[in-house]
Parts: structure tokens; C-alpha cells; sequence
């Protein structure tokens, strides 16, 4: 059967833009009464002689359904004209498989069921258990009191740290710190001639510094990372530090600069994570009470007693042989 198609742009909506832009540098004249986007067609066709109509309601629909990240791509007119013509390209390809029954085939039909119902436990459970978990800003703050031992800030250090993997060069570099060049300068010129090895105060865009971290920053520098908190602050290693990771052996000079004690997170600082805690807890507790609502309207009864052993391994085997 004949199929025919004859797609436009629509002489309207070209009106309408430069009539908008002719009011925007006229802005004391009054605004246009609203358009009604459905009577602004974008594309028709005839598929076995039946009329299809693409509208800017239409359209603009489709863009709205795809993701953000993909709405950004269709902004100016020239963009839209090319989603158009991959939407009318995408409602063809449906009719053609449409034709052919493909929105009959049994497996398709069995999919289409079971998305249905995974969308209507999904609707179920936001009536059931989003809509019904509550919780007030008193019940936050008393959580916060009951559990104020979990929210303590672990102590930290930074450090400058220079990461060297030639030995010979970490007791040249120590010996230049001591003849009075700052640790801090020494590690922007290694950096600069690629020299820094990878480990603490290895970044590229402010060499040598490690930034804070806690005890339980890294298992593998964990011998770096107990020496730093041994030092005090201003103290610098007295001679170069050497430490396995990997297999790997590095040679470290480093400097303690800051030191930040343990301290009491205030409730503001965490409520976002008491938050999602506390809803986590009333979800749960909201669904176990929702399944037992269920089974018991439902006079649940199972029969596990049922379920038959599974072969042991030997006797398998034994049928095996058999056959």
C-alpha cells in the first residue's frame, strides 16, 4: 500500500517569532495573547491512507520527555529542525513495524506486562511508603542527641611532602632544604622538571601539598601518615624518609603545617545525612508493616515443606553412569 509524506516548517511559526521580536524592541506595546501550539503544524503524512499531524505542541512535548542533558542540544531553530526530522523518522519506523505485527509478537507483549506492573508497584509503593514516611525537624535533633558520638570530625594534618623515587636525588634535595631553600619552592621546581614521583604532594597544580587528611586516609602510606601526626607543626624530617608501597620503594621529605584536632560536627553540619538516615529506617519499617498488610489480606499460606531436595552430587553421578 502507498505511503506518501510531506513534512514543512510552518509559515505561522516564522510569523509569530519575528512578530515577538518586532514587540521585544517595542516593549511598550501590549504582549500577544497566547498561541495555541496544537494549531501550528510542523509535519504532515499519510501512512495506508490514514493523516498524521506533527503540531509544535506535539514537538515540544518530545523535547520535554528526553533527558536534560539532551534538551540542551535542541536550542536554537536550526537544532530543532533537525530533532524534527528525527522524530518524524522514529513515528515511521513504528508504523512500518506496526505493518508488520511486531506490536503483537508474543515475547514483546510479555516485556510490555512486565514493565506495566514493575510501573504500577513502583506507583503503589510511592502511595504506600514515600507518601506515608514522615518525620518532623524535632525527631532530626533528638537523633542527633541520642547519636551525637557518631558525628565527631576525625582529627587532620597537611603536610608539605616532596615524593621522590631516586634516592641519590631525595638526599640532594634534603641537603639543599637545609642550606636554607623552602621545602615549598624545592617541590614547584621538581614538579616543573617532571621529577616529582606519584605519592603525597604529587599534584601538579600546587606541588607539594598534601591537603588535609585524617589517620584513615591511605593503608598503604599509613607510615607516612602516622609520622605526620607525630610531628609538630613547623617540624620537617631530619632525614630522608623511606617506605615501601607496592613493592615499590619511595624517599620522602615532608614538613607538618597544620593540624586540625577532633571535633563535634554541629547538628546543621549533618542534618542532610541524619535526614536520609532517619527516611531510610521509617521506608523499611513502613514496608515490613505494608507486606504484612498484604499477606494478611491476602490469607498467605506457603508450604517450603514442598519444595523438593536437590539431587546430592553423588547421586548425579550414579545417574550418569546409569544412563
Amino acid at each position: 500500500m502507498k505511503k506518501t509524506i510531506f513534512v514543512f516548517v510552518a509559515i505561522a511559526a516564522t510569523c509569530l517569532l519575528t512578530w515577538q521580536l518586532v514587540q521585544s524592541e517595542h516593549h511598550e506595546q501590549p504582549a500577544p495573547a497566547a498561541v495555541d501550539e496544537s494549531q501550528i503544524i510542523l509535519a504532515e503524512f499519510k501512512w495506508n491512507g490514514q493523516p498524521h499531524l506533527i503540531s509544535m505542541a506535539d514537538f515540544n512535548a518530545a523535547i520535554a520527555e528526553l533527558p536534560v542533558y539532551r534538551q540542551q542540544n535542541y536550542k536554537s531553530r536550526a537544532d530543532k529542525a533537525e530533532y524534527l526530522e528525527e522524530l518524524i523518522e522514529e513515528k515511521l519506523k513504528i508504523l512500518r513495524a506496526t505493518d508488520e505485527g511486531f506490536d503483537k509478537l508474543p515475547e514483546h507483549l510479555k516485556k510490555l506486562e512486565e514493565y506495566t506492573h514493575q510501573l504500577m508497584v513502583e506507583k503503589l509503593t510511592e502511595a504506600e511508603v514515600d507518601a506515608k514516611v514522615v518525620y518532623t525537624d524535632e525527631e532530626l535533633r533528638a537523633h542527633y542527641q541520642e547519636h551525637k558520638s557518631e558525628y565527631i570530625e576525625e582529627a587532620k594534618v597537611r603536610a608539605t611532602c616532596i615524593t621522590l623515587d631516586d634516592e641519590d636525588l631525595a638526599n640532594e634535595t634534603l641537603d639543599t632544604i637545609k642550606l636554607g631553600t623552602d621545602i615549598v619552592v624545592i617541590a614547584k621546581s621538581l614538579a616543573s622538571a617532571n621529577k616529582l614521583a606519584n605519592g603525597p604532594g604529587s599534584n601538579q597544580d600546587d606541588p607539594g601539598n598534601t591537603f588535609f587528611f585524617s589517620k584513615s586516609a591511605s593503608a598503604r602510606w599509613s607510615e607516612f601518615v602516622e609520622a605526620v601526626f607525630a610531628q609538630e607543626i613547623g617540624e620537617m624530617t631530619d632525614a630522608v624518609f623511606e617506605i615501601d608501597v607496592n613493592e615499590e620503594t619511595f624517599y620522602l621529605i615532608f614538613r607538618k603545617e597544620e593540624h586540625q584536632p577532633e571535633r563535634q560536627q554541629e547538628f546543621d553540619e549533618v542534618k542532610d545525612d541524619i535526614e536520609r538516615e532517619i527516611e531510610r529506617a521509617k521506608k523499611r519499617a513502613r514496608i515490613n508493616e505494608w507486606v504484612t498488610e498484604i499477606t494478611e489480606r491476602g490469607k498467605l499460606k506457603t508450604y517450603p515443606e514442598n519444595i523438593p531436595e536437590p539431587p546430592q552430587p553423588e547421586e548425579t553421578e550414579t545417574e550418569a553412569s546409569d544412563q
